[in-house]
């Protein structure tokens, strides 16, 4: 089931009615007209009937219209301040008709209410329909990796999207939520526990789905199942070639797949995610012991590919206003910019590629950043470790690359302490990755 919309009326109800017909006959929405229009209420009073549709609905669309005497009438105001407050802004959505002269009060001006055109009441309806579901192509307009952090509200968010009691967001808002439930699955490292959930998800309503939603939804199993058949051996994590292949068949072409929007920031998420997620599993298939060299070659090729086009997505994606707003920069966007530098850095040293360097500083920035941005106490312990992980793997990467000479000699012997009290650690918490096996690899070789 979609959302339950209230709809607020003033002078006469039939528009109202009319919407109704339409959300609920050709999109599969729940609407309650404010008031008992349909005379059948057993409540105490049309009031009882009031608060008690509002408290059973998430969304609301307020239609203005002047009655006899020129007026909007008192119960709009106070329905409309009801539902602002339980509902949100941005899921409350005020319209008239265009050029309709509406008498408000002084606190008010007419720029929150969307004046629509029409010819008659039919087309009206149809517009304010046009208009409505619009307004559901909206930015997630909380710091993602805020979300991640506390990712029960994505977990409630999709537990709710289908249930009785109406969702708590859009399809399409939807859509960028499970692409970040994925992602924080991947830092809590319980990626089997959200595969499962999602597979159930798309199981039971797979049906129901937006477009949008329906390729979120499939890139985040795609991505799952990958990660679940990752192997480890020694210092070395890969991909099997059926993982590979299973995985790149889904989404070699959903970068060009995913639509233009104008509306929210799905789209520039979406291919972000996807082209980081392929570079990434062909640098993890590159790792394969059993890959041709020819094959590997290949792989790296493409892995600066997709790790060129995944910067020009993230440029996109910074310049949008909501990541702005919402400091995007120094959170998840910060945190998939240091995948794909390390992809690059990686890739490049194999193809002989010149900016190998350059690729290697801008890792290592972007993991000095996250850790200086977010400690144990901003962010849960289990992302903080991985956050510092990744640095120090980045750091032994760094220290093997480049000449000890070109070091500062104190930052040098800086660098080995604060390796060494990573590593211990880890030992002593006898929970060694093996991504964690190879800085300890790597840390030996240094003097």
């Amino acid at each position: 089931m979609k959302d339950k919309i209230f709809l607020i009326w003033s002078g006469d109800n039939q528009i109202a009615i009319k919407v109704k017909a339409i959300l609920e006959g050709e999109h599969n929405y729940v609407c309650y007209v404010g008031g008992n229009h349909t005379n059948d209420s057993q409540m105490m009073s049309v009031g009882d009937t009031v608060i008690r549709q509002m408290k059973n609905c998430n969304q609301a669309i307020v239609f203005f219209q002047n009655k006899a005497d020129s007026g909007i009438s008192n119960n709009l105001f106070f329905e409309l301040g009801y539902v602002s407050s339980s509902y949100g802004l941005k899921k409350v959505h005020c319209v008239k008709r265009k050029g309709d002269a509406i008498t408000l009060p002084s606190d008010f001006d007419n720029a929150f209410v969307e004046g629509i055109e029409a010819q008659d009441n039919d087309e009206y309806a149809k517009n304010i329909v046009k208009y409505f579901l619009g307004r559901q192509k909206l930015s997630v307009d909380t710091n993602k990796m805020f979300l991640i952090n506390n990712r029960y509200m994505i977990h409630e968010m999709l537990q709710m999207h289908y249930s009785d009691l109406g969702s708590k967001c859009s399809d399409y808002e939807l859509a960028q939520y499970v692409m970040f439930y994925m992602q924080a699955s991947v830092m809590f490292q319980d990626e089997a526990k959200a595969l499962g959930e999602l597979k159930e998800f798309k199981r039971l309503h797979n049906t129901e789905f937006s477009a949008e939603l329906n390729q979120s939804v499939n890139l985040s199993i795609a991505f799952l199942e990958a990660q679940v058949s990752l192997i480890a051996d020694k210092d070395l994590v890969y991909l099997s070639d059926v993982a590979f292949r299973k995985y790149f068949t889904v989404c070699k072409d959903m970068v060009e797949d995913i639509r233009d929007d104008d509306s929210g920031t799905y789209d520039e998420w979406a291919r972000v995610i996807v082209s980081e997620n392929l570079a990434y599993v062909c640098s993890l298939y590159a790792q394969n012991p059993k890959v041709s060299d020819e094959m590997r070659k290949y792989l790296l090729e493409r892995v600066v590919y997709y790790g060129e086009m995944c910067l020009n997505f993230i440029t996109n994606l910074e310049d949008r206003t909501p990541s702005k707003e919402n400091n995007d920069s120094i959170g998840l966007i910060g945190l998939f910019r240091a995948y794909i530098y390390r992809h690059l850095f990686n890739a490049s040293i194999a193809v002989k590629q010149e900016k190998s360097e350059e690729w290697l500083m801008a890792t290592l920035k972007e993991r000095k950043n996250l850790l200086r941005n977010f400690d144990n106490n901003s962010i849960d312990s289990q992302i903080y470790a991985n956050f510092e992980m990744e640095y120090y793997l980045s750091l032994v990467e760094y220290l093997d690359y480049s000449n000890k000479a070109n070091i500062d000699p104190f930052d040098y012997m800086m660098y080995l302490s604060d390796l060494d009290a990573f590593i211990s650690h880890f030992e002593n918490r006898n929970n060694m990755y093996a991504y964690v096996q190879k800085i300890v690899n790597q840390r030996k070789k240094f003097s």
